[in-house]
């Protein structure tokens, strides 16, 4: 592989990652983090308890914080004890499996790129995967023809994945996580990303190498992500943090958010689908739907339910 060029001073990154009742995943995830051959300033892990902590010792670059439940609550949490020297803010999922190059191809191609105020990387898996096949997929990847691949900026891939981020630590002075999407705040990639574009461009850069286990557990019933999926994307639409002319927005809303969410929820439950809670699901849409209506649909609302 072609090695790049990189200051390593100039290129520093420290790593945010939220999690909850996850441990031994977690665990995992951070030694990916200490295989990359640039290594990160620190490693801030954000937790609701001491019971969501992995035991064994991880090293002196890995620091906690204990006491806050929410995503972007805990991302908030961690970007804050991070100091200004550091130029680029990297938030992760807890089960992610990345190439060991991955932060440094993020920072020379951000250093390299300075209208660029974030990035996500080629997840080559999103699911269904354990983490030795992660290990083994991205042991047998050959990116084509270059080590430093294409950047794409339109399309499906000017929004950030959530589970994998590189953010320009400077603009974080300015945007930081809504936290007012609760507990696994459904589209908080979506939210950060439409805020970050008006700053400079965002997009996939498929330099940086990566899988996404999405393993299960220690997430929140089918009845409140559905909720989500119709009441935040309306709460985006009533702050005017969307991606389309609000003339646009509004059919969208109506036609994706709520019409093609409930169908497909009401088709897999009508046709037997036991891989999720449908049920659940169609009536957190149905609910968000009637909140809407009552002029009470809001993302905080799933506290309530």
């Amino acid at each position: 592989m072609e090695s790049i060029a990189l200051n390593t001073e100039s290129a520093s990154i420290s790593i945010v990652i939220a999690s909850k009742g996850r441990p031994d995943i977690l665990s995992e995830t951070i030694e990916s983090l200490h295989r990359q051959t640039l290594k990160p300033a620190k490693i801030i892990v954000v937790v609701p308890s001491n019971e969501d902590l992995p035991t064994k010792p991880l090293g002196d670059d890995v620091s906690y914080l204990v006491g806050f439940h929410g995503l972007t609550l805990q991302r908030n949490r961690g970007i804050e004890t991070i100091p200004n020297t550091v130029k680029y803010v990297g938030c992760f999922d807890d089960d992610v499996e990345l190439r060991s190059d991955y932060l440094e191809q993020a920072a020379a191609f951000m250093d390299a790129n300075v209208s660029v105020m974030g990035i996500s990387g080629h997840m080559l898996a999103d699911g269904g995967i354990s983490r030795q096949e992660a290990k083994e997929l991205i042991a047998s990847y050959e990116l084509d023809g270059h080590s430093r691949g294409g950047f794409f900026s339109r399309g499906k891939h000017h929004i950030l994945y959530g589970c994998n981020m590189i953010i320009r630590h400077a603009v974080l002075n300015y945007e930081r996580f809504d936290e007012n999407l609760p507990f696994y705040s459904y589209g908080e990639d979506y939210d950060m990303s439409v805020r970050l574009e008006r700053y400079g461009l965002i997009g996939k850069f498929d330099g940086c190498i990566g899988v996404h286990l999405a393993t299960p557990g220690g997430r929140v019933s089918e009845l409140l992500r559905g909720y989500s999926f119709v009441a935040n994307n309306w709460y985006f639409l009533k702050k005017r943090v969307v991606h389309l002319p609000l003339v646009l927005a509004w059919p969208r809303f109506v036609l994706i958010c709520v019409g093609k969410s409930i169908l497909t929820s009401l088709w897999n439950l009508i046709r037997g689908d036991r891989s999720l809670d449908w049920s659940g699901r169609l009536k957190g849409h149905l609910l968000a739907v009637t909140d809407i209506f009552a002029g009470r649909c809001h993302p905080e609302r799933i506290k309530q339910l």
